[in-house]
């Protein structure tokens, strides 16, 4: 494959993974987008013979599974906690019982969020790192804007409007990049 290549999978991989608001099959559109995006880094990563570009890359996908997981097993264990609760609720008060509850709820949300900010830094000099070798600036204010919003994260709104514009600036980048960047290299080599 090529860079022409990593630019169609990544442009479109990107814009898939923006339809995972869609109801019923949205996630299957964003999911298949983040597998075109990571093909779309390994492409561009051995073209350039830059491990590095897609080992970040692929750090950072490892740990957005691991904050997705965490959020789910956080969920149904305390869909759990709380069904005992209910069950319990008559004989011990719901109140005392909540509270722990609560508390469990709010460091698995902040568990998750950490791994999720780590999960961008990473896509950010991932990013950082093909903005280097292809010249496209974009991909550095991607990587940027995308790290930065998984930041404000907890201030709900901005955060998610800042990942939004984050991977409008990701589709951005990649059809925007130069198809024949390395050809032009080897003839000024030789």
């Amino acid at each position: 494959m090529d860079l022409k290549t990593a630019k169609l999978m990544g442009g479109i991989g990107a814009i898939l993974t923006l339809l995972a608001i869609i109801p019923s099959v949205g996630w299957l559109l964003s999911i298949a987008g983040f597998v075109l995006v990571i093909l779309a880094v390994k492409t561009i990563s051995d073209t350039f013979k830059e491990n590095k570009i897609f080992t970040n890359y692929l750090v950072a996908v490892v740990l957005s599974i691991a904050s997705s997981l965490i959020l789910v097993i956080g969920g149904v264990a305390s869909t759990f906690r709380i069904i005992g609760i209910i069950l319990q609720g008559l004989r011990i008060g719901i109140w005392r019982l909540g509270g722990g509850l609560a508390i469990g709820v709010i460091l698995l949300l902040l568990i998750s969020w950490v791994v999720f900010v780590i999960g961008n830094y990473f896509i950010k000099s991932s990013f950082d790192e093909i903005g280097e070798k292809t010249g496209e600036k974009n991909f550095k204010t991607s990587g940027l804007l995308l790290f930065i919003g998984s930041i404000l994260l907890v201030a709900f709104g901005i955060g998610l409007i800042v990942l939004f514009v984050g991977v409008i600036f990701e589709i951005i980048s990649f059809f925007s990049m130069p198809e024949n960047l390395v050809k032009q290299e080897e003839t000024k080599i030789t």
